[in-house]
């Protein structure tokens, strides 16, 4: 219970800040600083969590006063008025002046900034909490904001740009193997204009599920979306029925469509976690006999008996209207055959009411549903120094992009599979269907980020394309899947193909549909025939290290090959040489299952190529008589630049290894430079006929083979011991335009990749 003295002092402190505000409105006081120092007993009213820890009277960066635009600002938003009239200074020197200040700490630590937003009023301060929190994409990097152990200095940096000038803030980071946690806060001379403002009645705290309804309706009722990238008229095989008073059962699906919600979600890894809270997660799958669910699952039981993901999702979907939701270890059983099942997953979220991604949970036991703290206090125009602060509004893709669900293989098709999609983010969610992209709590009169250039298509692109038939976009499209789906990671490498076997379905059926390439097109270990070349045509960003590799999975020329989690280079210009032939699938590969949908079984059988016979023109990477120079000899450094020197052996071919991102370069007396990228760092210990690695062997690079793809683009081929016309693919080589003529008098050949 608050002690009568604490109480009084805090309504003293009140009337005081009250008072001032009154006496500057009526003008009988100056508008000069005067700071109303915080109430001693104020602190001990908040409890340990807002609290900040004691420190010198003389630096409380918490005591407020009323600045020349009678709005509160503490003492430690002073130091970024002394950033601001830093860049007047630099402004009024030259108007043109680009540049970035020196950091300038203005609160020890974000208990400290929470306090004097909330008791102490600042209203600057609550600009910038705000701003800090929306960057926060799940609600565990919300919670760990206000963590004991994460309270470091607050700086911030004023940068002066032609594009805009903003702050950027920084919490410092506690060790080095913690990234430090930055916002950014736009300034402008205009005032920001604020049609509609959430937090007009008080603190938003709760999810908006009357909002989110009115968005899932109009969709429904209004876009061409709700009909037209719907795969089928059938359901899953099993879902999850909401009953109501917290109860759900497994029911088998009814015959007729029903509207259903899809849960796409991260497991988490169980590395990381308890054993006993991964053991939870997996208790979540539901047993099965003789292929059906068991009675305990049948019959009503409670959500809470799942992790704390699955009955967050379940409580949404019965807020917003549904009944019914698909979470894939709840409803495919165990027992049942997860090929068959993952290879309609194209049904399962194309045929669903929309796709709800936990964009804020990093594993299945994290909450959806927190309160949003970046939305506890009204959100208030706010001006420094004739500068005037905005919150930058996090962009779609940065929640798409940055969210946990994001690094999970599975998730990638649960995406770009899905028409309409919510995805759930620590502080609102997003809406996104073809027809609109829709925040909660949007138009508060926050600016776009700048600088923010979509990495990836957008989410409902593919099935746009596939939608249309334009095989040139479709082609392209797969290559952005490529792209998004090498970075991510799995549980199980064996499921490198599977995971995406919905997307390999979805773009065969719609490049077959006109009937152009109904007999040509075929999948080739996650690429495709009819653009082999092109497809053959990946890179790394640099070399990595070979133990990982998935050679066991997929042959070298497939991407699947390399370990998970690898950044890869799919889109590039390129046009195929004209003596470059795809010939024929080599080795031992199953039929088609006639007895399956010919999607899936062109999917499946697709998964076992490991040979093909291909032909084109060949030739030597290093030319007889070249010398093996250190990279460190020719590289050449002019700021950003990069380039070569060869003036220490003129006249000279030669060629070299970087030991660290795998890059070859080939030169001959007085030609171009040819440069090439290794996909794995080198292997040593082991001679040529012993070598069985996936990556070229330290030494061999005179044995560098080069096969012609298109006219600026050549794989890099190693033979494999033992057969003559047998290689495996170690690197490529692209965008050589000042050797147009490396390949001229070259005969083609035909030969196996493997």
């Amino acid at each position: 219970m608050d002690s009568p003295a604490s109480s009084s002092s805090s309504l003293l402190w009140s009337a005081s800040v009250l008072g001032r505000q009154l006496l500057l409105l009526g003008g009988l006081i100056s508008d000069q600083a005067h700071y109303l120092p915080t109430p001693k007993g104020l602190g001990k009213e908040l409890g340990n969590r807002e609290a900040p820890p004691p420190r010198d009277i003389t630096q409380n960066w918490c005591r407020i006063k009323s600045n020349e635009y009678g709005q509160l600002q503490c003492r430690g938003c002073d130091e970024i008025c002394s950033l601001l009239r830093w860049g007047e200074v630099q402004r009024r020197k030259d108007v043109a002046f680009q540049g970035s200040s020196q950091p300038r700490t203005f609160h020890s630590n974000f208990r400290e900034l929470n306090f004097c937003a909330s008791k102490s009023g600042c209203d600057t301060c609550r600009m910038i909490r705000r701003a800090f929190f929306l960057t926060q994409i799940t609600g565990f990097g919300a919670q760990s904001l206000e963590d004991s152990d994460q309270q470091r200095p607050i700086s911030a940096v004023l940068n002066l740009d032609p594009s805009g000038d903003s702050l950027s803030l920084t919490i410092q980071a506690p060790n080095n193997n913690t990234p430090p946690v930055t916002a950014t806060v736009p300034l402008s001379r205009d005032k920001p204009p604020v049609s509609f403002d959430p937090t007009r009645e008080g603190a938003r705290l709760q999810p908006d599920f009357s909002e989110l309804r009115k968005v899932v309706q109009d969709c429904h009722e209004n876009h061409d979306c709700s009909w037209k990238y719907r795969w089928s008229d059938r359901n899953p095989s099993w879902l999850l029925e909401i009953l109501g008073d917290g109860q759900i059962r497994v029911v088998k699906s009814p015959d007729s469509p029903v509207q259903y919600v899809v849960l796409s979600y991260s497991w988490g890894d169980p590395a990381a976690m308890p054993a006993a809270e991964w053991a939870r997660i997996k208790a979540a799958a539901t047993k099965s006999k003789n292929g059906i669910p068991v009675i305990e699952r049948r019959q009503p039981f409670s959500r809470f008996e799942l992790p704390e993901t699955m009955q967050d999702a379940i409580a949404i979907t019965d807020s917003v209207g549904f009944k019914y939701i698909w979470i894939d270890s709840v409803c495919i059983p165990k027992g049942t055959n997860w090929d068959d099942e993952a290879s309609v997953m194209h049904e399962v979220y194309g045929n669903a009411a929309f796709t709800l991604a936990a964009s804020s949970c990093t594993k299945a036991t994290d909450s959806m549903l927190l309160d949003r703290q970046a939305w506890k206090h009204r959100n208030k125009a706010c001006k420094l120094r004739g500068m005037w602060l905005q919150n930058d509004e996090p962009s779609l893709d940065a929640v798409r992009l940055c969210s946990p669900v994001s690094h999970r293989g599975w998730t990638l098709q649960e995406e770009r599979l899905s028409p309409r999609i919510v995805y759930w983010a620590g502080q609102r969610w997003y809406w996104s269907c073809q027809e609109r992209q829709v925040a909660e709590l949007s138009d508060l009169g926050r600016t776009p980020c700048r600088n923010s250039q979509q990495t990836w298509s957008l989410p409902q692109d593919f099935l746009q394309v596939c939608q249309t038939g334009d095989t040139q976009r479709l082609d392209e499209e797969w290559l952005d899947v490529v792209e998004a789906y090498t970075r991510r990671d799995l549980a199980h490498a064996k499921d490198r193909f599977l995971a995406i076997s919905g997307l390999a379905a979805r773009f065969y059926n719609s490049k077959v549909e006109s009937g152009e390439h109904f007999a040509t097109e075929e999948y080739l270990a996650g690429l495709w025939r009819d653009n082999f070349a092109r497809h053959l045509a990946w890179s790394v960003d640099k070399a990595v290290d070979p133990e990982h590799n998935l050679q066991n999975i997929a042959p070298s020329w497939s991407w699947a090959s390399l370990p998970l989690k690898v950044n890869t280079n799919t889109k590039r210009s390129f046009t195929q040489a004209e003596h470059f032939r795809f010939i024929r699938v080599a080795g031992q590969v199953p039929a088609l299952d006639e007895s399956k949908n010919r999607a899936q079984a062109v999917e499946d059988r697709g998964r076992m190529v490991k040979v093909v016979e291909v032909e084109g023109r060949m030739r030597r990477f290093v030319v007889d008589g070249a010398q093996k120079v250190s990279w460190k000899q020719i590289e050449r450094r002019n700021g950003e630049r990069v380039g070569f020197n060869f003036s220490v052996h003129p006249g000279s071919s030669l060629f070299a290894r970087h030991p660290a991102d795998g890059r070859v370069v080939s030169k001959e007396a007085h030609r171009g430079e040819i440069v090439g990228q290794l996909d794995y760092l080198p292997s040593y210990g082991g001679d040529e006929k012993e070598f069985s690695g996936a990556g070229l062997p330290e030494g061999a690079e005179k044995d560098l083979i080069c096969l012609e793809l298109g006219d600026s683009a050549m794989l890099l081929l190693y033979r494999i011991p033992g057969l003559d016309d047998a290689y495996r693919r170690v690197g490529i080589c692209t965008g050589y335009g000042n050797r147009k003529g490396f390949f001229y008098g070259c005969e083609s050949r035909r030969i196996l990749l493997c």
